[in-house]
């Protein structure tokens, strides 16, 4: 089932008298409503992916291009491998998604690939290489380069993305930087690989302390915020970072890091943890939140088949979950899913 709506029985953001006591109400796809005496939020952001456009905005075009552009991993060398074989892709994007879609495009025989990054360089994609404290994501960076070097993929660096137009059954992607200069690529597919972005519309009659540049809670927003920190230096944080002013509700995962790149499952497992210990009534293991990562810890999920024998699930914690007990969140006869 599919909830559409969040609020609180009788009670909508502006009433406050006996709002901490009235359940949440969840409405339901439809029809039908459920009641809960909490709302954990983990619904993520993969269907709101963030636009081509290099400024913030959608590049001009961009709606209309649709139908050649695919969003973050792809299936490209199973289901959607039709759609990428003997053709030119263009990967935007300088994110860990971007490399593991290049790498598996590279796989494919007579395919042209370029990938655009509004970076200088790829430095920042290729990693620590053979000195990565992570094995995998160095191999990553390391395979990537070299595809770079021999020229199966053509690198284009400084693209900001402006304007996507169709003609012929391609699609020419026009960069403008902030200088006014330009390039081109012209391509059969597009993978935008540009991240994603919270949809919290959800919740918009609960209240919310939302940061306004990163979409996460306001208390969150210092510890992952991407000019600060990559996903390995993120401190550990739990349910007093994660609480809103609407009490009893909270988003955990990447949906809790709004629109920071910096999320790995290890931290969300660790967020989970606290809240539902806080749930549980057991405060003093809520608050005792522990998150052990390298630091060049890896900012997505299973990316090769040695960092899932390495770290298990990519959790980035060697040998798997943090090792903190989870309680048991009793839910009450006459309540809803949620509890």
């Amino acid at each position: 089932m599919k909830i559409t709506a969040i609020s609180r029985v009788g009670h909508d953001r502006i009433r406050t008298a006996g709002r901490d006591g009235a359940p949440f109400l969840l409405r339901l796809e439809g029809g039908g409503e459920l009641q809960a005496s909490a709302v954990i939020d983990a619904s993520g952001t993969y269907t709101t992916p963030s636009v081509l456009g290099a400024d913030g905005l959608p590049a001009y075009g961009e709606a209309q291009a649709a139908p050649f552009v695919d969003h973050a991993l792809p299936d490209v060398l199973g289901a959607d491998r039709g759609s990428y074989e003997g053709k030119h892709t263009l990967v935007v994007g300088a994110g860990h998604s971007a490399a593991t879609t290049l790498l598996a495009l590279a796989e494919l025989a007579d395919t042209r690939i370029t990938w655009a990054i509004r970076a200088q360089n790829a430095g920042r994609t290729y990693g620590g290489g053979g000195a990565d404290a992570l094995p995998a994501r160095g191999a990553l960076g390391t395979r990537l380069r070299a595809h770079v070097d021999s020229g199966r993929i053509t690198l284009a660096v400084g693209f900001h993305t402006y304007s996507i137009t169709e003609d012929g059954g391609q699609v020419t992607v026009i960069s403008r930087d902030p200088s006014g200069a330009e390039q081109s690529v012209t391509a059969d597919r597009i993978v935008a690989a540009t991240g994603y972005r919270p949809d919290h519309s959800i919740a918009a009659e609960l209240r919310l302390d939302l940061d306004p540049i990163l979409g996460s809670t306001r208390a969150l927003a210092p510890l992952i915020d991407p000019n600060q920190h990559s996903c390995g230096t993120v401190p550990a944080h739990g349910v007093d970072e994660l609480a809103h002013p609407e009490s009893g509700y909270y988003a955990v995962g990447v949906k809790s890091y709004g629109r920071a790149p910096t999320f790995l499952m290890a931290t969300g497992y660790e967020q989970v943890r606290s809240v539902a210990a806080a749930l549980a009534g057991d405060w003093e293991a809520a608050r005792d939140v522990r998150l052990d990562l390298p630091e060049t810890g890896v900012c997505s999920s299973n990316l090769a088949e040695a960092q899932e024998v390495r770290v298990g699930l990519a959790t980035g914690i060697s040998g798997g979950l943090p090792a903190t007990p989870l309680p048991l969140v009793t839910a009450d006869a006459g309540g809803g899913c949620c509890g």
